[in-house]
């Protein structure tokens, strides 16, 4: 196949671009911090596990009180009524039945206060465990937040990166004659790279120097004559023919 030596050297800008395009992709692929994020996911979900159960247990409590103050109001209620009946009673037995039940009511009451305070301590102990997961829940979150943040810039730059690259690509590729772009695509795509410079008698694809009998064939070769790495099949650019 013939290509004029501009464009086997365009063939090398292309390939240039496709490593770097590669070495994008790769960075975006392996971004250390998502490896942290995906590190940090069990520590944000025992985090978040604590945090739900301290608020269950204080809930739990909180829950607790609120029928205790409702039963204290029942029996208050109930005393003042009895209260305001013994005061009006003119009958002995009807009076000394009120006062039993006053009687009962006071001790339900210094029950519920006796509850009441226990609850309340165990509230108090509840609300400490709760306000300790919030903060570490809050901190691991803040850190999730900071890596996806960096996480979200780096993926930016990178996306920047790529599509300066790839409209760059567009243009080299666009000034490619047709056969021979097709021929690098096919190559590139089954063996990894397209093209690669001749330098001396080195083949960039291999990184192998090429024996006498494979150089002399190659340099006899016309220069617009395409020549390909005995090693790898790529297309060999030969450089030191550039002027």
């Amino acid at each position: 196949m013939k290509a004029s030596p501009r464009q086997q050297r365009l063939l090398l800008d292309l390939q240039d671009l496709d490593t770097t395009i590669a070495r994008v992709r790769r960075k975006h692929a392996t971004l250390p911090e998502r490896a942290e994020l995906d590190g940090l996911s069990g520590e944000i979900t025992s985090a978040r596990e604590a945090y739900m159960a301290a608020q269950r247990e204080l809930d739990t409590y909180t829950a607790e009180i609120d029928r205790i103050e409702a039963d204290v109001k029942m029996v208050r209620d109930r005393r003042a009524r009895d209260e305001e009946l013994i005061a009006q009673s003119t009958a002995a037995k009807e009076a000394q039945a009120l006062q039993a039940e006053l009687d009962t009511l006071a001790r339900r009451m210094s029950e519920l206060e006796d509850r009441e305070l226990a609850v309340m301590e165990q509230q108090e102990q509840a609300q400490a465990a709760f306000t300790e997961a919030e903060r570490v829940l809050g901190g691991v979150d803040g850190r999730r937040a900071e890596i996806q943040s960096a996480i979200d810039a780096a993926e930016a730059q990178l996306k920047r990166e790529f599509d300066s690259h790839s409209e760059e690509r567009a243009g080299v590729a666009a000034e490619v004659q047709r056969d021979v772009l097709e021929e690098y695509e096919a190559l590139r795509a089954r063996i990894g790279i397209g093209a690669a410079r001749l330098r001396g008698n080195v083949s960039e694809a291999s990184n192998i120097a090429l024996a006498p009998a494979e150089l002399t064939a190659i340099r006899a070769a016309a220069p617009d004559e395409l020549v390909y790495c005995p090693g790898t099949g790529a297309i060999l650019v030969r450089v030191e023919d550039e002027a």
